[in-house]
């Protein structure tokens, strides 16, 4: 996650590395809302758990993607204290806003989450995991997942990566298969087993950025038709998806249809890229992916659920309340960047308020759930 970034608009001179960010940011806005609509329960359900394959795996792709090796493979500690502050610090944040947010509707309404204790979320906050369901803010789970996921890869590439990427495979693949094992004994803390299942996400999308993958790739060719074969292949043989949960099915078809959905999504998202309006809204939103993970669930869904069952009577539909939900996650992050130290527990960083301007043409500095 990267403390700035370059200005990503578009333009008649714009880079190609500008063109590249450009394009990773839409992916970030793509796969955010697709884990936005998940959430909304999207219908048809099919339709829902193929995007369950791919979707985070996209995040981790896209992680790898933007690790900066010049920048953390010398200065571990630099790594730590960054992703500390853009990523745990707003963790726990999101976790007790959303805790306080629920304790107030539990008072509101007497049988809201019966049978949940009082100090139940309060410690599955700093088991760092899904807890079956006592993570109210269940996705910000991701968080502690790719901080924890960003270290292990430090860690391992910082020694290997003179060595050939064969081993480089080979070391990854192994830690990927660690991760499975352990988590089909227990769940670990701040969600361990998961990272090192995501190793070998990151290390693809790290070797997409050495070779300038971005760069070749080609929207219609026949790479794309043996991706989207490969992909529909293994969604359809392997079982429901559900890394939180744990839940890979077959490891093998797991990986191919993470990978090839992925490649898929960075293919669509080149062809959207060619309007721009849709590049704009895109890149906006992926730029914005932190607080939308943050608050789409752990306020506004938390909310309407509440509203739907106690005022409403009647379930609002998967499209009003991603609707709702993101547009709501967009407003109130407005709200927030205009007082510093609101923003830098949210975010990570002291936003718009603050006034030793942040780096980047445009005096922004962008937290994004992915990033180097």
């Amino acid at each position: 996650m990267q403390a700035s970034q370059p200005s990503l608009s578009a333009g008649n001179g714009s880079t190609p590395k500008t063109t590249r960010l450009k394009v990773i940011d839409m992916v970030r806005g793509i796969t955010i809302l697709l884990v936005v609509v998940g959430h909304a329960g999207l219908t048809p359900a099919v339709l829902n758990d193929m995007f369950r394959d791919f979707r985070l795996p996209l995040f981790f792709i896209v992680s790898g993607y933007l690790f900066s090796a010049s920048r953390y493979f010398d200065n571990l500690k630099l790594l730590l204290r960054t992703k500390l502050l853009t990523l745990v610090l707003p963790y726990f944040t999101a976790g007790l806003l959303t805790y306080c947010l629920w304790a107030l509707l539990r008072m509101l309404a007497s049988d809201h989450s019966p049978g949940v204790g009082w100090v139940q979320p309060l410690a599955a906050l700093l088991y760092g995991n899904y807890s079956d369901g006592l993570l109210l803010n269940i996705p910000i789970w991701f968080l502690t997942c790719l901080f924890v996921t960003q270290i292990i890869f430090c860690i391992t590439m910082r020694y290997i990566h003179t060595r050939s990427w064969q081993l480089q495979l080979g070391i990854m693949l192994a830690l990927s298969l660690t991760g499975y094992g352990l988590g089909r004994v227990i769940f670990l803390p701040w969600n361990i087993d998961v990272a090192l299942v995501a190793q070998l996400y990151v290390f693809i999308g790290y070797k997409l950025k050495q070779h300038q993958a971005l760069s070749n790739i080609r929207i219609f060719n026949l790479n794309t038709l043996i991706l989207l074969f490969i992909f529909l292949a293994a969604a359809y043989f392997n079982s429901y998806v559900d890394m939180n949960n744990r839940v890979y099915g077959n490891l093998l078809l797991f990986y191919l249809a993470g990978i090839a959905g992925s490649l898929l999504a960075i293919k669509g998202t080149q062809l959207l890229s060619k309007s721009k309006l849709f590049a704009a809204l895109l890149t906006y939103i992926g730029q914005e992916s932190l607080v939308i993970l943050i608050f789409h669930y752990g306020v506004f869904i938390l909310l309407l659920n509440f509203l739907e069952r106690y005022v409403l009577h009647t379930y609002l539909g998967w499209f009003p309340t991603t609707i709702i939900a993101v547009a709501g996650s967009l407003a109130l992050n407005l709200v927030i960047q205009k007082v510093p130290v609101l923003s830098l527990l949210i975010s990570g960083r002291r936003g718009t308020g603050y006034r030793k301007s942040s780096s980047g043409k445009d005096g922004r500095s962008t937290i994004t759930l992915t990033g180097g």
